[in-house]
């Protein structure tokens, strides 16, 4: 899409974060059994606020309109992905994509190994579209404990264990 901008986030940006992340939320509405997530809650501005103090939130702007985010945390020897948002209606237009490069050109310049994440199994905007950028899923013997000990706190947060998965990119 033209005319993005991806940017680190300011201070500025935080209280816009949770609005964009409710919008994106909207594409599980379409998904059976997973429809409760749309009007769940969201990472408070506040968190989003102190991974922007670590310098690893990376905000997508139309004009100057916040419409996509990623926030990352640095975890051992990986840039960790604890949300994407994009907001619904732009969706599919390759601001996801780019959301991530930046994340990853920041993880390479870091010196980090990987980047992690966990998503959803076989949906196409969550397990297939991060295997389309060379994340590989990763099966319950490879998970490190880290991985592991996320998957156990969403579970235990009721997403449904079945559908959860942790994915990985070497760098």
């Amino acid at each position: 899409m033209p005319g993005i901008i991806i940017r680190l986030a300011t201070h500025d940006d935080a209280a816009a974060l949770p609005a964009i992340e409710r919008s994106a939320a909207k594409a599980f509405l379409a998904i059976k059994g997973l429809q409760w997530i749309a009007d769940d809650a969201v990472m408070a501005a506040a968190m989003h606020q102190i991974y922007i103090d670590e310098s690893t939130v990376w905000i997508a702007l139309s004009g100057s309109r916040p419409i996509g985010f990623v926030t990352t945390a640095v975890e051992d020897d990986a840039l960790h992905i604890l949300e994407l948002a994009v907001e619904a209606g732009l969706q599919g237009q390759g601001i996801g994509q780019r959301l991530l490069e930046t994340a990853k050109a920041h993880a390479i310049e870091q010196g980090l190994a990987a980047m992690t994440l966990t998503t959803f199994r076989d949906l196409p905007f969550n397990e297939h579209f991060y295997r389309r950028l060379g994340y590989q899923t990763l099966q319950q013997a490879e998970l490190p404990e880290r991985l592991a000990a996320i998957l156990k706190s969403e579970i235990e947060s009721g997403l449904p264990g079945d559908r959860r998965c942790a994915m990985r990119l070497d760098l």
